[in-house]
C-alpha cells in the first residue's frame, strides 16, 4: 500500500491561503464586470444624449454639397428665425432675419452665398411679425443689401401714425420701437416696393408659388397678438410643399385647418413658434402631416424650446425632427428627380471618439490592462 502524504501544517496553511486567493480573485473578477457593465451602459447613454444617433438618421446629409435650382436654406441665427431661399428663375427669398444680435452672421451667410452664386440682390424679404427674434436684424440686411419687395404684417407703425402715411388702411397700430424704425426705413428705401402680408398674395415663378394662406381681415383686431399676425404661407416647386407659420398660434392654426383642409399637407414644415405649445397642435399636424419638420431654436434657450409636447406630437405623425441647435444651419433642396434631398448641415454637437475612447480607457483601467511601450534598442 502506498504510504498516504503526510499533510503538514505548512500545508494546511497553503491551502487556507489558495481558497482565500481564489475567492478574493472570484470577488475581484465580479466587481470588474459589475464596473465594466456601469462604464459601458453610461458610455451609451452619454452617447445617445448628446446626440450621437444622428450618425444613424435617415437625413444624414449628403457628403458633397451640390447647387441646385431650388434650395432652401434653415439659417442658424440662435434662438430666432430666418429662412434664405432660392429659386430656379435666379430669385432670392429671405423670410425673417432673426435677433440683432445674429446681424453678422445673417449678413455673412447672406454675402457668401450670394457671391458663390453670383447673385446680387434679395427680390423678396418678408417680416413675419414684430417680435425682434424675425425682424431684429431687418435693419442691417436693408442696409447691406438690396431688396425689391418687402411684405410686412397687416400692424401699422408708429412712424406711419405720426407722419399720416397710411390712408384707408384701418389695421391695428404696434408699439414696438424696433418695427417703427425697420419700417421707416423701408419706406426710405429707392426702388423698394412694400405689401402686406395677408390671404391672396402670391408670387409666382419658374415652377414654384409662394401662397399666403393668412391671416384675413376677419382674424385681425386690437386684440390680437403679434404672433398671430404671422401669415401662414405655402411654397410649392414641383409638387413638393414646404409650410412657412412663423409664430402663428392655435386659434390661427385652427382658421387655416378649418379654410384648407388636407391642402395643407406639407414635405417639410417649418414648426410654428420654434416649437412651443402655443403652436403645432394635434389637429393641425394632422393636416399638415410633413415628413420633414425643421424646428430654428437656440442652444439651451432661457425658454426651454421645444417643448417636449411637440416633440411628441411631431414623432406622432411620423415626422423627421431636425433642429438648428443641433445640426447648425439646415439646407433643403428639390433634385432634378423632382426629390428632396438634404445638401448639408453642421455635424451634431457631440465629439463620437471622445465618448469612445473615454469608455475604452476606463474599462482598461477596470481589468488593469496597460500599454507598454517598446524600448528602442540601442544600435
Amino acid at each position: 500500500m502506498a504510504k498516504k502524504k503526510r499533510i503538514t501544517s505548512s500545508d494546511k496553511i497553503e491551502r487556507k491561503l489558495t481558497k482565500i486567493k481564489k475567492k478574493t480573485l472570484s470577488k475581484g473578477f465580479w466587481i470588474r464586470v459589475s464596473l465594466s457593465a456601469f462604464i459601458i451602459i453610461a458610455t451609451v447613454v452619454t452617447f445617445i444624449l448628446c446626440g450621437g444617433l444622428y450618425v444613424f438618421d435617415a437625413f444624414k446629409p449628403n457628403d458633397n454639397y451640390t447647387s441646385q435650382d431650388f434650395e432652401i436654406h434653415y439659417i442658424d441665427v440662435g434662438q430666432g428665425d430666418a429662412t434664405l431661399i432660392k429659386l430656379p428663375d435666379d430669385k432670392l427669398v429671405l423670410i425673417d432675419t432673426g435677433e440683432a444680435t445674429a446681424g453678422e452672421t445673417l449678413v455673412n451667410y447672406i454675402s457668401s452665398f450670394m457671391n458663390n452664386k453670383r447673385f446680387k440682390v434679395i427680390d423678396y424679404l418678408i417680416f413675419t411679425h414684430q417680435d425682434t427674434d424675425h425682424i431684429g436684424s431687418g435693419k442691417k440686411v436693408l442696409e447691406e443689401f438690396q431688396v425689391n419687395c418687402v411684405y410686412r404684417p397687416m400692424q401699422l407703425s408708429q412712424y406711419e401714425i405720426l407722419n399720416n402715411l397710411v390712408i384707408n388702411v384701418n389695421y391695428p397700430a404696434s408699439t414696438s420701437k424696433t418695427y417703427s424704425s425697420l419700417i421707416e426705413m423701408v419706406y426710405k428705401e429707392p426702388n423698394c416696393e412694400m405689401r402686406y402680408s395677408q390671404m391672396g398674395e402670391s408670387i409666382v415663378g419658374d415652377r414654384y408659388e409662394f401662397n399666403f394662406l393668412s391671416p384675413w381681415p376677419e382674424l385681425i383686431n386690437d386684440n390680437t397678438k403679434n404672433n398671430n399676425f404671422s401669415p401662414i404661407i405655402m411654397l410649392e416647386y414641383n409638387s413638393k410643399k414646404f409650410l412657412f407659420t412663423g409664430d402663428a398660434e392655435s386659434i390661427i392654426e385652427n382658421k387655416v385647418a378649418e379654410k384648407y383642409g388636407y391642402q395643407l399637407k406639407a414635405d417639410v414644415y417649418k414648426v410654428g413658434h420654434h416649437g412651443s405649445d402655443t403652436s403645432s397642435k394635434a389637429d393641425f399636424l394632422k393636416k399638415v402631416n410633413p415628413t420633414y419638420s425643421v424646428i430654428s431654436v437656440g442652444e439651451n434657450n432661457q425658454y426651454n424650446l421645444p417643448n417636449n409636447k411637440v416633440i411628441e406630437r411631431l414623432k406622432n405623425v411620423g415626422s423627421q425632427i431636425m433642429m438648428t441647435a443641433e445640426l447648425g444651419t439646415i439646407i433643403f433642396a428639390v433634385n432634378e428627380n423632382f426629390e428632396i434631398v438634404i445638401l448639408s448641415h453642421t455635424a451634431p454637437k457631440y465629439d463620437v471618439v471622445l465618448i469612445v475612447v473615454i469608455g475604452f480607457v476606463l474599462l482598461m483601467m477596470v481589468w488593469g490592462i496597460k500599454i507598454k511601450k517598446k524600448k528602442r534598442q540601442r544600435k
